[in-house]
């Protein structure tokens, strides 16, 4: 069955232990306060040619921006406590971003990157909720990704 369209309401973000194969002991990150991001993007090369009213462009290296996860933050909470020690280790850890097509979570995509937690940040307000921002830098290309199809498990 083909799949159909879907909102950022269903998302899963797990963190897993780095390596050069895909993690086998995600946990997923609880209170995802903000919709994360993923994707990459290419330095653009300008070239100039003379006699030319035009500049020309080509595409370099590729590159995956850095990934901001905001959580409600949870002090005691084993996985946010992960991401914390994980920053000030300055230690590479793997993470699961799995994008759902309804909250049934079987139709979806997934994509798994090696990445630093490069700084956290705490904020909130006297009448809101007190969140934790991780930045997630990537190192490198995707090391997997793929379908989510009812039944794989993956």
């Amino acid at each position: 069955m083909a799949m159909d369209i879907f909102s950022g309401a269903n998302i899963t973000v797990e963190v897993g232990s780095a390596g050069s194969t895909v993690a086998t002991d995600f946990a997923e990150v609880p209170e995802v306060n903000t919709f994360t991001t993923s994707g990459f993007e290419s330095t653009v090369i300008s070239v100039k040619t003379f006699n030319s009213a035009y500049d020309r462009k080509l595409l370099g290296t590729k590159s995956i921006p850095d990934i901001s996860l905001a959580v409600n933050y949870l002090a005691d909470n084993t996985v946010h406590q992960k991401l914390e020690q994980l920053a000030d280790d300055q230690k590479r850890c793997q993470i699961k971003l799995s994008y759902f097509e309804d909250a049934t979570k079987e139709n979806g995509f997934y994509v798994v990157y090696t990445c630093f937690v490069s700084s956290t940040t705490i904020g909130g307000d006297k009448d809101e909720v007190v969140t934790k921002t991780f930045t997630l830098a990537v190192d490198g290309a995707a090391i997997d990704s793929g379908l989510i199809t009812a039944g794989t498990g993956e």
